[in-house]
């Protein structure tokens, strides 16, 4: 008799079998793999017109929505526009005529140092919003061209490169430079520079033309069909500025989703929570009617949107009043504050006065302002005279601090 294997412990000990168990751990944990460690650099949002996908061979493939591409592709576009979405939570919108490769681009789905993306416009002109990448390390985000390089400092531009080798840049928040052989320029929020081959980069009046172009040929009715349909489909565009303040992408489904809610405050609140922006906002009134007469108040608001909290800060002054307090609350999605009270203290209260937020309220484009009804109440008994000072429901309007948006 032929006898396989060993007795281990009164049980027949098979090799054959316990190898085929390990082969079979490998096959089910390599089926088992993060998606995203195999996905694409990104996908594309929307195609109007003729445009393409090469791969680094050179062999083209139609571009259409859904169409995914990766490294060391190159995104054409013809007569058309094409916007695509990286899986970082940047957006690229190219325009007619434009030639875009992607160079390089690594993301294991959040910002450890390992994450690099590095572009090329060969020619034509873009639009971009960045995601993840550049975030946290700006460094690990470059747009090359012929003439120069682009490097960010934020988180929006545009860019432009005429058939004379000549690159005009417009910044619409942040920052970015433009250095070539000859010299470096940084542009900040609203500027825009120009630069040309072995020409020092310079500030400049004009700024790139995106202007989008329908298919050649077409009749008005057929570009105004083209338009319309373009502005519809360019919405996750739009939403991706959400993140233009702040710094902070929309990382769809990779870390939460910036369009929780129909609503743009909604979307925006979403948007910062997942950046984990701070803001500040103040402001003062000289009319609040007291107990004590009129006062001026001056109030300041912090809140965490990672958190969903905010502290009120307030302090009241005049002729025989001087106190200052503050209140923590919760802030709703939608920028509504929470009804909370505090201590207020100082001259004025013979004991330390509650300070009551009645309600408060986020509103305005990007969140620039915030609406606070507060109320002072001296603490003591109900009757006598030790209760004597008192504000009841004052308004106080608050606007946010220039830069007043921070990313942790």
């Amino acid at each position: 008799m032929i006898s396989i294997g060993k007795a281990k412990e009164g049980v027949m000990y098979r090799p054959d079998i316990q190898l085929y168990r390990m082969t079979l751990k490998l096959v089910v944990f390599s089926l088992l793999m993060p998606a995203l460690a195999m996905a694409a650099a990104g996908k594309v949002e929307f195609v109007a017109g003729d445009a393409q996908i090469l791969d680094a061979s050179g062999t083209a493939r139609l571009a259409s929505k859904g169409s995914e591409f990766d490294a060391g592709e190159t995104l054409q576009t013809v007569d058309g526009r094409m916007q695509v979405k990286f899986i970082d939570g940047g957006y690229i919108s190219l325009q007619p005529n434009t030639s875009f490769r992607v160079e390089e681009y690594h993301f294991n789905g959040q910002a450890d140092g390992s994450e690099r993306g590095i572009f090329h416009l060969i020619k034509g002109g873009l639009r971009a919003i960045t995601g993840v990448i550049g975030h946290a390390n700006k460094p690990n985000y470059r747009m090359d061209t012929p003439v120069a390089t682009i490097g960010i400092r934020g988180t929006e531009f545009t860019a432009s490169l005429n058939d004379a080798q000549r690159l005009l840049v417009k910044v619409g928040d942040g920052a970015v430079f433009m250095e070539n052989n000859v010299g470096n320029l940084v542009l900040y929020k609203g500027q825009a520079g120009e630069v040309g081959e072995m020409i020092r980069p310079t500030y400049s009046e004009q700024q790139p033309l995106l202007a989008a172009a329908g298919p050649s040929g077409a009749t008005p009715e057929d570009a105004q069909q083209h338009q319309q349909r373009e502005q519809a489909e360019t919405q996750g565009f739009v939403l991706g500025d959400n993140k233009s303040i702040s710094g902070g992408p929309c990382l769809g489904g990779l870390g939460g989703n910036c369009l929780w809610g129909g609503d743009p405050t909604e979307r925006l609140i979403s948007a910062y929570n997942l950046a984990g922006v701070q803001g500040q906002w103040s402001g003062t009134s000289l009319q609040v009617e007291s107990s004590a007469g009129m006062l001026q108040a001056t109030g300041s608001l912090s809140v965490n949107f990672a958190q969903y909290s905010a502290t009120f800060g307030l302090t009241l002054s005049g002729e025989s009043v001087s106190l200052a307090g503050g209140a923590t609350t919760s802030l709703g999605r939608d920028g509504s504050l929470a009804a909370a009270s505090g201590l207020m203290s100082g001259r004025g209260c013979s004991s330390p006065c509650n300070l009551i937020l009645n309600q408060g309220q986020l509103h305005g484009h990007q969140l620039a302002d915030a609406d606070i009804k507060f109320s002072v109440i001296e603490n003591g008994p109900v009757f006598g005279p030790s209760r004597s000072f008192s504000v009841n429901n004052q308004s106080l309007e608050l606007q946010r601090v220039e830069g007043g948006l921070i990313e942790r």
